[in-house]
């Protein structure tokens, strides 16, 4: 059989390289200390002479691992973005979102460390300097964007040197390989569950910006389930982002009566008014954690959209896959319901 169609081996590449087995591995999985112009030298030498790992050994190297113990193999950054510092110990559902990510790193073999653009001692470039001197090439991206800023705001690194995820929302700019909840599918979860506990006139009050971050999944979902319904009983969605007061609150259900309210948070929106839940209406959270158990609603599965986020790195890094992809695809995480007292207790 002719070698150079069939492909070398990981053993071959390395003598053609003039490395250890292991430097392949690692230049190729973009892992372990390699300097930049070796693993760009391997890569060339390994697209040159077809080399592809053998899917059998591989397999069966990843079925081992599932049955013992991992040794630590790399770093993988995980990073903040927004103006909040140490926004993951800030937002229950974040934290969350890093547990998974955590969690799945460690029964990868990977350390899991957390960064942010917000630190004010580190600014972008000096970030970027420090994760490559340290051998960091998997990153994992908690996007969020200000709800003041422009809609483009992006990643101020060059991610070219970085296997990629964003994890809770999608970066567009570059397009990234992404893991966020299903929050169009959680809407409808949710529409569904009220409509079988024997509600009808259902409205959704969410913070623009939110929905916005998201592509408008939320609304979306809202409005296409609205769309089967008379117009006098479609309910437009309330803003409870900026500049909305309980009075402006009050005057929404007031004048549309919805018998129940789908949300994100905003207790005290819902405690000013002296709104009283399921007597007056049910409530349904649409991000429901456990800091809120006793109120009906959605839960997100964070644990999992940050697991899946690791997974997506995790791959191409042992594909040796570097920078924004020429396709993104994503991993859409669907949520539970999850009954409280919120809402009336089903028949």
């Amino acid at each position: 059989m002719d070698k150079q169609k069939s492909g070398v081996t990981l053993r071959e590449l390395a003598r053609l390289a003039g490395v250890s087995r292991q430097t392949v591995s690692d230049a190729l999985r973009g892992t372990g200390r390699v300097a930049p112009a070796t693993r760009r030298r391997i890569r060339a030498l390994a697209a040159r002479h077809s080399y592809a790992p053998d899917p059998l050994i591989s397999a069966g190297l990843a079925q081992m691992r599932r049955k013992t113990p991992q040794r630590i193999k790399a770093v993988i950054g995980y990073l903040e973005t927004g103006s909040t510092p140490n926004l993951t110990t800030k937002h229950e559902s974040y934290t969350r979102l890093y547990r998974g990510a955590k969690e799945r790193a460690e029964d990868l073999g990977y350390l899991l460390e957390r960064f942010s653009l917000a630190d004010p001692k580190v600014n972008p470039a000096r970030l970027q300097s420090i994760l490559l001197a340290r051998g960091i090439r998997g990153l994992v991206i908690l996007y969020v964007r200000d709800w003041d800023a422009n809609a483009s705001q992006g990643v101020p690194l060059n991610l070219d040197e970085f296997a990629t995820a964003t994890v809770g929302a999608r970066l567009r700019t570059p397009a990234l390989h992404f893991a966020m909840a299903d929050e169009f599918a959680n809407t409808q979860l949710c529409l569904q569950n009220l409509l079988t506990l024997g509600y009808e006139r259902i409205g959704l009050a969410l913070p623009g910006p939110l929905d916005n971050l998201i592509e408008n999944r939320i609304s979306h979902a809202f409005y296409g389930w609205q769309q089967e319904k008379p117009a006098r009983d479609r309910l437009p969605v309330f803003d409870n982002s900026v500049e909305q007061t309980a009075k402006a609150y009050r005057r929404w259900i007031d004048k549309w009566k919805p018998d129940a309210i789908m949300s994100f948070p905003q207790a005290e929106l819902n405690s000013r008014p002296g709104l009283r839940f399921p007597q007056q209406a049910g409530f349904a959270h649409l991000d429901r954690n456990p800091s809120n158990a006793k109120m009906s609603g959605i839960d997100q599965n964070h644990e999992a959209a940050g697991a899946a986020a690791v997974d997506i790195v995790a791959r191409q890094l042992a594909l040796g896959e570097m920078g924004p992809p020429a396709h993104a695809h994503g991993t859409l995480i669907e949520g539970v319901w999850v009954p409280g007292s919120t809402t009336k207790p089903a028949d």
